[in-house]
């Protein structure tokens, strides 16, 4: 016999209860975690608004050097926080000087009020920025619009986000600089 984990079975006993009450299911919210060593997210629609709350922390401590980090410099580049050359997998001095930035312009967006300009993007910062994350529809596409005026796309496969760098889809690991 398989085990299963227990977030599938949740997933499971969820569908069954709704189908069961004849309610339509709807899927689960992120509930991700480093220790999965992806940037995971939740459900479609209305779902990507949380996908980056639990996820992080990148920073010159902690996965200073994975596609993750990459993931949260594309972020700082649609906000117009960091030059496209920045976006090197590296949470360098000039990732933390832009992330305290990003933190002290949009700190107010957070369901806290404000956010600590500490140059760390843990769950409170990167779950700030889900605020302007869009489902494309196609289950696949999101779409993080930045206040920059520019749009990065990431896609989401089997729940693990991937970008786009140096010409191929990667996912977005916090142990991995694979295609930096």
């Amino acid at each position: 016999m398989i085990a299963l984990s227990s977030r599938k079975v949740l997933a499971a006993a969820m569908a069954a209860a709704a189908l069961t009450a004849g309610a339509a299911f709807v899927a689960p919210t992120a509930t991700a975690s480093v220790s999965q060593g992806y940037v995971i997210g939740g459900g479609w629609g209305d779902g990507v608004k949380d996908d980056f709350g639990d996820e992080g922390p990148v920073d010159h401590d902690s996965h200073r050097n994975s596609l993750a980090t990459a993931l949260w410099q594309q972020i700082l580049w649609a906000d117009g926080y960091l030059a496209a050359s920045g976006v090197d997998c590296e949470f360098g001095p000039n990732t933390t000087a832009a992330t305290k930035n990003w933190q002290t312009a949009l700190g107010a967006h957070s369901d806290e009020g404000s956010l600590d300009p500490d140059g760390s993007a843990g769950p409170k910062t990167m779950g700030t920025a889900d605020q302007w994350l869009t489902d494309l529809g196609n289950s696949r596409d999101i779409r993080y619009t930045g206040t920059g005026g520019r749009t990065v796309t990431f896609h989401r496969v089997n729940g693990i986000y991937q970008i786009y760098l140096n010409g191929a889809w990667r996912n977005a690991s916090y142990t991995s600089t694979s295609g930096c």
